[in-house]
């Protein structure tokens, strides 16, 4: 039985576990992309930040490219590996810096024109005057755009468009899956292992036992060895002990009634005779044996153990015999015939009574005749 119930126990805990695992790995990796592609995001967007005085300075006083500018805008990727590429855009549009020296001061048509432009971040930021973010190359980067505003009127003045790779990104949220994957499995073993040690003391051992008792019971004693507990299967064991108890009693009570039924009936047939039998008729009743239950008078006939119809009437009145057996043969009905006993002539009378519960009682009244003349 132990090993039944922590089959079944296993296979149910493993179930739900494996669920809650895999619902949990869901909101993790979705939770761990918004955080670290977020942190990702918010840490382009201050590196351009804490450099946007110089570029705006730039941008307002010189049409073109000034040297300030140039080494931040150089010196991003150097710093930053995630950082790829980066593109900077005058405020009308046209390309204030590329690495594509042929790409210079092109302008935003042209530059969507020969099939360089991915997407409209750039032109979004400038458009919404904050920064946008467009995933690209199937989520392996990102295109941030910052717009450069002048402070005093919210003028967009540039724009700063990088591309960044997701590659760090996407480790990071592997690793924490691997960690989130590996701490799980470690709860769910230890958290299983726990609850198997609580399930297995309490609950199975206990069961066991139980059942134990319930096969060692006895059909003549009825005695129910088990300790007695304060738990929910203590309950069960005083219920099953209360059963026995009734069952043991009425079995007795029905023993009691068995032994005692030969003596009722016998003292109920006395009644039905003596109210039934005309005086100085002769009756008997014998079971389906033909043994002799009852008689309203005294048998000659004295000996040990149950006394057969045969012992009475013997093999010289062969009509009794004759008519019980057809009696035997038709329950319900009534035979008569005639017989001679010690010089005196009787009418037979016989009827064969058979109950519903298999009771077979067979009656057979003597009366005697009057003498012919």
């Amino acid at each position: 039985m132990i090993k039944k119930i922590s089959i079944r126990w296993f296979i149910c805990f493993a179930l739900a576990a494996f669920y809650t695992i895999i619902l949990g790995a869901l909101l993790y990796f979705n939770l761990f992309k918004y955080v670290f592609d977020v942190n990702l995001q918010n840490q382009i967007i201050n590196t351009v930040s804490n450099n946007a005085r110089t570029l705006i300075n730039g941008l307002v006083t010189k049409d073109y490219l000034t040297i300030p500018e140039l080494e931040i805008i150089t010196s991003w990727p150097v710093q930053d590996p995630r950082i790829k590429n980066v593109v900077y855009f005058n405020g009308n549009g046209s390309i204030r810096w590329h690495r594509n020296d042929k790409l210079v001061q092109k302008s935003f048509s042209e530059y969507d024109r020969g099939g360089y432009l991915e997407t409209y971040a750039a032109s979004d930021a400038m458009l919404s005057r904050s920064p946008k973010v467009v995933m690209k190359h199937d989520g392996a980067m990102y295109e941030i755009a910052i717009p450069l505003k002048l402070a005093k009127d919210d003028q967009v003045v540039g724009v700063i468009s990088l591309d960044v790779s997701r590659e760090q990104v996407q480790s990071e949220i592997k690793s924490a899956m691997f960690k989130y994957l590996l701490g799980s499995v470690a709860i769910m073993f230890l958290m299983g292992f726990v609850l198997y040690i609580f399930v297995i003391k309490p609950v199975v051992a206990p069961i066991v036992a139980l059942t134990n008792s319930i096969d060692n019971i006895s059909t003549k004693s009825f005695q129910f060895d088990f300790s007695q507990r304060e738990d929910e299967i203590g309950d069960l064991s005083k219920s099953i002990e209360n059963f026995l108890t009734k069952v043991k009693t009425e079995l007795e009570e029905q023993e009691e009634l068995s032994k005692n039924r030969k003596h009722y009936e016998q003292e109920w047939w006395a009644e039905v005779l003596a109210a039934t039998i005309p005086k100085g008729s002769r009756a008997l009743v014998v079971d389906e044996n033909n043994n002799v239950m009852h008689t309203n008078f005294e048998l000659p006939l004295k000996k040990e153990g149950p006394i057969h119809l045969l012992d009475i009437f013997g093999v010289t009145q062969q009509e009794v015999v004759r008519i019980v057996g057809q009696a035997m043969e038709n329950p319900g009905k009534i035979f008569r015939a005639t017989t001679q006993s010690n010089g005196r002539e009787f009418g037979i009378k016989t009827l064969q009574l058979t109950s519903k519960g298999g009771i077979i009682r067979t009656l057979i009244i003597l009366e005697p005749l009057a003498s012919k003349k």
